[in-house]
């Protein structure tokens, strides 16, 4: 069994999984909480299912984009677990995480890009074709209203915190926003399960969430301009 963490934005969510599949979650919206709630969540979490920690195989937690602090802090609880229980430390993206919850209900559309929230008109992203294939990795990006000019004539599925700051400003006739999806441990299940079965494990000593502090600083540049 695996104990997922996700940390990137304001909710915190975690779970159990049993071979990728979700057996439990739980989640909480409480800004600047996560230190104190989580220790807590977990335990209550753990005891519902009634599952003692040394059942525990692995612990998988968001390694970013996201929040610093919140990143900075489910990295921690993570290694404090994995070292006291001797389990390894698996990493999941945190926009690849919205990308497996949205799987099931892409029906018609060629393009998802999930957004995190950075800060003014920037905002963490990554794009992926219908099959959930990437075409651009993970950026920091600065938006526009061409931003999805290659893209005029397919269905684009912006998902994501990130999402609110395009309504009424990227200029695309198939738009399609849900700025409710957010990263959930739920659906860090499936691919923290693939990471397992290959042992793809973090250094517990030398493991630090991917910031993705650099920023384009020219939104006239746009990164997907060149796909």
């Amino acid at each position: 069994m695996i104990l997922s963490l996700e940390t990137s934005t304001s909710v915190c969510s975690l779970a159990v999984h049993n071979k990728g599949l979700c057996i439990a979650e739980q989640s909480y919206n409480v800004p600047k909480s996560h230190t104190t709630l989580m220790p807590e969540v977990i335990r209550q979490l753990l005891d519902n299912l009634n599952i003692d920690r040394s059942a525990l195989e692995a612990i998988a937690v968001s390694d970013g984009p996201g929040s610093y602090t919140g990143l900075r802090i489910g990295t921690a609880t993570g290694k404090g677990l994995c070292s006291a229980l001797e389990i390894p430390l698996i990493s999941i993206n945190s926009l690849d995480i919205m990308i497996e919850e949205m799987r099931p209900i892409v029906a018609g559309i060629s393009y998802i890009a999930p957004m995190i929230d950075a800060r003014r008109m920037e905002v963490y992203m990554k794009l992926v074709d219908k099959e959930c294939l990437e075409l651009r990795d993970t950026q920091a990006v600065i938006l526009s209203p061409d931003l999805f000019i290659n893209y005029i004539e397919h269905p684009i599925l912006l998902v994501g915190d990130g999402v609110s700051k395009c309504e009424g400003f990227i200029d695309h006739p198939h738009l399609n926003l849900a700025p409710y999806i957010y990263p959930r441990a739920q659906s860090m299940g499936p691919l923290a399960f693939q990471k397992f079965k290959k042992r793809a494990f973090e250094n517990l000593q030398n493991f630090e969430p991917n910031y993705f502090k650099e920023f384009h600083t020219k939104p006239s540049k746009n990164p997907f301009n060149n796909l």
